[in-house]
């Protein structure tokens, strides 16, 4: 057990690439479950906890081409180079800060409420920009050859996440519970438009030529003025706490018709969030043939003007820029998540798990299946695995696995998506995420059988049981049972009636 929990903590720590959905699904040691299902209660009274988490989709570039040794590194970034069906597009990477997050569990509630920073980045790149770089104009790719560079559709973005959930008990049977999230936009920053073509080559009147003739169209939010010139830091942290908000809602429900099966269904993300403060508009304008130093006429020249105010001259006249405040407001409908869970509690120290969800992960877009299995190998060590199989926006058969140790207090949980990319980069697969986090746990409601009743008002601490009878079974009240210490378990005992004469 011990190598499995240092595999897994290596991994989640050095790979840190996260759809968390499954792990933290109605998971008792868990508060963040109240991010995924509100009416779910974890067992622990007061907890703060701190977390980060990542996930990671390499676009139409599969990992496997990177990492496959049989191929030299030359051909791999020629192989790229040359395939018309892929490029560096649609690079996407999503990492969440968990600044602070505060459970606090009464006998029938559960209140929890936390802040997120949230960063978000989709990459646009060009396959030529990395061509030039690794081989060179030289190369017979690019010599005397013109090259065209865009990197439009890039952008950036910086967001806190602010939310309060409450669940309740409001039977034996069945629980609900409520979040509202308020989505602070920090800063954004977009290419809409990078489109630039170049030429590297020789030419009769120089050693060395460089033409470059493009566009560049970008919107920036936070940036008040000119990226050149800032804004007053002042201004800006006076204002942006109350500009730039949405706010969504969802709610939970978990129901449980016997003793051993829980289903559940949760959503949330139901709302907007904008964009309309400090929102600025970036236009450069580029056309320059750079021919070594004939081009800022140093050979001959004015002695009238110095160098450096020739090549002053000479570098502005290359360019333009735009910059200008504008009024515009930008409104985004989230994507709503949806999860419905079905889970057998009958098997001791097991939760067995069915699991369907969409608008999962950090940018709401997957939809997936999954099978797991939450294994208590005591009061302080649990084991999670789980099978997926991804339905959008990428086909995917993923293993999932993590782990939580727990003691004096302290808990640290850590879990990885795709375990099998991890270990085998040369895989075929289109998502990478892991999550690594903390929990300071100050009361301390362990729940041996599962029942959701802590030992302590657990009347058969050992025994699955119903709320109705203090956790106990059912079937302890409609026939004669007795509690075995040795064994810890409740065994049947016969009525007086029913004893045969001679025992």
């Amino acid at each position: 057990m011990r190598y499995l929990v240092f595999i897994l903590f290596f991994l989640s720590s050095n790979l840190i690439k996260a759809q968390s959905e499954f792990f933290h699904f109605n998971n008792q040691i868990s508060a963040g479950s109240a991010t995924i299902n509100p009416a779910f209660l974890p067992r622990y009274g007061f907890t703060i906890s701190f977390h980060t988490k990542s996930q990671f989709s390499p676009g139409q570039i599969p990992l496997r081409d990177i990492f496959n040794s049989n191929v030299s590194a030359n051909n791999t970034l020629r192989g790229i180079l040359n395939d018309s069906t892929r490029d560096l597009k649609n690079i996407n990477f999503d990492s969440e800060i968990g600044l602070l997050e505060i459970g606090f569990r009464s006998r029938k509630s559960y209140i929890h409420a936390s802040s997120r920073i949230l960063v978000g980045v989709d990459l646009n790149l060009d396959k030529d920009l990395f061509g030039l770089l690794f081989l060179g104009n030289g190369d017979t790719q690019y010599y005397n050859k013109k090259t065209n560079i865009n990197l439009g559709g890039t952008d950036f973005r910086l967001t806190a996440q602010h939310r309060l959930s409450y669940g309740r008990r409001l039977s034996n049977k069945l629980y609900f519970g409520v979040n509202a999230t308020v989505i602070h936009g920090l800063a954004r920053f977009r290419l809409n438009e990078a489109n630039f073509d170049m030429i590297t080559d020789t030419d009769s009147n120089s050693i060395y030529r460089v033409a470059v003739n493009g566009n560049m169209d970008a919107t920036s939010v936070g940036f008040k003025g000119s990226i050149y010139k800032p804004y007053s830091p002042f201004e800006y942290i006076m204002k942006i706490p109350f500009v730039n908000y949405g706010i969504s809602g969802g709610f939970g429900i978990i129901y449980r018709p016997i003793d051993f099966l829980r289903l559940s269904f949760s959503t949330d993300n139901h709302g907007t969030t904008e964009w309309n403060n400090f929102v600025n508009v970036h236009r450069l304008k580029v056309n320059f043939n750079f021919k070594g130093i004939d081009t800022i006429g140093i050979l001959p020249r004015d002695p009238n003007r110095s160098v450096s105010q020739d090549l002053k001259d000479t570098i502005k006249s290359w360019y333009s820029i735009y910059e200008n405040d504008v009024d515009q407001k930008e409104v985004s409908q989230l994507t709503p998540r949806y999860i419905f869970g079905v889970e057998y509690l009958g098997i001791a120290k097991h939760r067995l798990s069915f699991i369907y969800g969409t608008g999962l992960g950090m940018r709401s877009n997957i939809t997936a299946y999954s099978f797991s299995d939450h294994i208590d190998f005591n009061k302080y060590v649990q084991c999670y695995i789980g099978y997926n199989y991804i339905s959008s926006p990428h086909f995917d058969h993923i293993w999932n696995t993590g782990f939580s140790m727990h003691r004096w207090g302290m808990q640290l949980y850590a879990q990885i998506n795709n375990l099998q990319g991890f270990l085998n980069p040369t895989s075929v697969n289109q998502y990478y995420a892991a999550e690594l986090g903390v929990n300071i746990n100050f009361v301390q409601n362990f729940d041996d059988d599962g029942d959701d009743i802590p030992n302590h008002r657990d009347l058969c601490p050992e025994t699955y049981g119903t709320m109705k009878y203090k956790g106990c079974p059912d079937y302890t009240f409609k026939q004669p049972h007795i509690y075995d210490p040795k064994t810890k378990k409740i065994k049947k005992i016969k009525r007086i009636e029913e004893r045969d004469p001679t025992d």
